[in-house]
């Protein structure tokens, strides 16, 4: 800062340095909030996929456990 400089040109640039700050932390907050919301719908993605997994996972076990006591009941006991 030059001490022959005008208070007001010092004010104005003071000014246009927190304006030009203002607009670069606007610009990375949107950009943040975006990313955000990205996230946020891919972790409801990934735990959707989950509950499907799970739903499947715990159909095959059903349908195998049916299996094992159709085949139970074809063959005989060995006891």
């Amino acid at each position: 800062m030059n001490q022959n400089q005008d208070p007001f040109e010092i004010l104005e640039e003071k000014i246009n340095q927190l304006t030009g700050a203002y607009d670069s932390l606007k610009t990375e907050n949107a950009a943040l909030a975006t990313q955000l919301s990205e996230s946020k719908a891919e972790g409801k993605s990934l735990e959707e996929k989950a509950v499907k997994l799970t739903q499947e996972r715990e159909r095959a076990r059903e349908k195998i456990e049916s299996l094992l006591g159709k085949l139970d009941r074809l063959l005989p006991s060995n006891r």
